[in-house]
């Protein structure tokens, strides 16, 4: 829904106005008067909501002061707002019809698939989950034909109770995760200037002893520079002056659940 309100179009009548409203907002006085029967203008033909209070505001004042500018521009903005509102509220009532009309949808095709489904406790949780998926209208009956068929047949429903479904426990990714927030520790160079405390031995490139720096130069010790470099044995300065500090991430949440396996039949018969 979120989405779905970030990309919906906006009415051009709509967007018009708004362009004109703040293009009058950067009119010093003199200029608002000047601009103040086009901006009229096209409040009438756009039929904006505040094109009659705004030429009743005018007609009743001869003199156009610049408090009554800056009211003009006060009731012209919460005019658009409501517009906008009002859209939003359009939108978010369409949305509830949608989900409403796929909701009773599910509902009766659920009645009309219950002779297929198991009446028994271990059937829950256990089915399909299609709360995620898009529903598309097809021929249930042949759904429920196989059904009756299944029943008929003792051998299959044995088979069917020994199989099932087989669970394991593993992250279930999904696509409308939420984020949560996920803390770090990364070594970093503090603010104070850097001191020289010694030798010591590791892979950090940067601070390497001249020395070393001369091996890797040399052809015939370029593998044992790298030798040295994979198994941290490199020399370089020690400093002081390094500090931990924890950085905040945001993540999707992960969480353990059971994942369907699909090893089984995918009707369980009554």
């Amino acid at each position: 829904m979120r989405s779905r309100l970030k990309d919906t179009h906006v009415p051009p009548e709509l967007a018009e106005e708004v362009i004109c409203y703040q293009q009058s907002q950067l009119l010093s006085h003199a200029q608002f008067i000047v601009q103040l029967p086009q901006i009229l203008s096209l409040l009438h033909r756009l039929h904006s909501p505040w094109a009659g209070q705004a030429q009743q505001l005018v007609n009743d004042n001869s003199t156009f002061t610049p408090a009554l500018h800056t009211l003009f521009l006060q009731r012209w903005r919460l005019s658009l707002v409501v517009q906008t509102t009002t859209l939003n509220q359009q939108l978010l009532e369409e949305e509830r019809e949608h989900l409403l009309s796929e909701v009773q949808e599910r509902m009766t095709l659920s009645g009309q698939l219950e002779p297929v489904l198991a009446e028994n406790d271990n059937a829950a949780g256990r089915l399909w989950d299609m709360s995620a998926g898009q529903i598309k209208r097809g021929d249930y009956q042949l759904m429920v034909k196989y059904g009756e068929f299944l029943t008929q047949q003792p051998e299959l429903q044995r088979l069917a109770e020994q199989l099932g479904r087989s669970r394991e426990a593993k992250s279930v990714p999904r696509k409308d995760a939420p984020m949560e927030t996920f803390r770090t520790l990364v070594r970093e160079p503090a603010t104070v200037p850097e001191q020289v405390d010694g030798i010591q031995q590791s892979d950090d490139i940067l601070r390497l002893l001249p020395p070393e720096l001369a091996t890797l130069g040399i052809t015939e010790l370029e593998y044992e520079f790298y030798r040295r470099l994979v198994e941290k044995q490199l020399l370089t300065y020690r400093l002081h002056g390094e500090a931990w500090r924890e950085k905040v991430t945001e993540r999707p949440v992960v969480h353990q659940d059971f994942d369907e396996q699909p090893r089984g039949p995918f009707y369980r018969l009554r």
